[in-house]
């Protein structure tokens, strides 16, 4: 697939589950298995759903979508965020050694990082080198260079 059309699907995914988190925390509260124990602590609660889920997730979206203009310019910005959700994979991972298994819904998540963190990392490693106008032309007048041989006065 397209590394533009890839970066503008992932990134989508991303300020979608954002907008989702932040609109209605209530339900991604649900949605991830948390509950608040005690009604005092609510809008804590929410609070850190939007800013974590919502927040984040909508300004690491948006990033991407802008890195969808031109993936060889923003390779590093997409090795990034695509490095958070593998982060987060392996965070998930190491919870199932530790923990035990997670269930459906865990393994569901893993699999999900993993296509989304993966997808961004290998737009990131395919896209090709970046070669500004100024570059590209300090390049060419180099490889045009011949030298000229010395003037040797006569003896």
């Amino acid at each position: 697939m397209n590394p533009r059309v890839t970066t503008i699907i992932v990134g989508s995914i991303i300020v979608a589950l954002g907008v989702a988190g932040l609109v209605y925390p209530e339900r991604v509260l649900g949605v991830v298995g948390l509950a608040y124990a005690n009604p005092s602590h609510m809008a804590a609660a929410l609070g850190e759903i939007r800013a974590t889920y919502g927040g984040i997730f909508i300004v690491m979206g948006v990033s991407t979508l802008l890195a969808a203009m031109d993936p060889t310019v923003h390779r590093g910005r997409l090795l990034f965020v695509g490095l958070l959700w593998l982060g987060a994979c392996a965070g998930r991972l190491f919870g199932t050694y530790v923990d035990g298994n997670p269930g459906l819904p865990g393994w569901g998540a893993v699999a999900f990082e993993l296509v989304i963190g993966g997808a961004l990392v290998a737009v990131a490693q395919s896209a090709p080198t970046a070669v500004t106008p100024a570059l590209d032309q300090a390049v060419r007048a180099e490889s045009a260079y011949e030298p000229v041989p010395p003037v040797v006065p006569p003896a």
